[in-house]
């Protein structure tokens, strides 16, 4: 025969046990600089950029942590990803690049890896960059 307070115990920690374990559950932070950093840390850049989406871009706090996150996002893009999704992360680091230089247009690493993805480019025929990727990549100053 169970015990009855047992039993409620057991499916008690259980149910505990599945709300901890819950991906989406994000820390409470003192400052939004904080909720980004550990945003970006998780490769959860939409998330990050979610924050920011309502701030002052006019504010230079702002306009740093969206460089990084742009940034950082435009990274993870080029590392991860298979083969056969190797063009839509490509043109997805290229539209992140570009809102980089969009905030900062002297960002080197962002200008370095537009350029070594323009090259991977140069590299297979009868390929290049999407449209709308081409258009942004010409607002922030390449010709291509």
């Amino acid at each position: 025969m169970k015990h009855p307070i047992l039993s409620g115990l057991s499916v008690l920690l259980i149910v505990v046990t599945f709300m901890g374990c819950n991906s989406e559950d994000i820390p409470e932070f003192n400052t939004l600089d904080e909720k980004v950093d550990y945003l970006i840390e998780q490769n959860m850049y939409e998330e990050a950029l979610d924050e920011l989406e309502n701030e002052d871009i006019e504010d230079p706090g702002i306009r740093v942590l969206l460089e990084k996150t742009h940034l950082n996002y435009g990274l993870h893009n080029m590392n991860t990803f298979d083969e056969t999704e190797m063009r839509t992360r490509m043109n997805d680091a290229l539209r992140q690049f570009t809102e980089v230089l969009r905030i900062n247009p002297q960002n080197e690493v962002a200008q370095n890896q537009i350029r070594q993805i323009l090259q991977i480019y140069d590299t297979i025929p009868n390929r290049q960059p999407e449209d709308d990727v081409i258009v942004g990549l010409r607002d922030v100053g390449f010709n291509i």
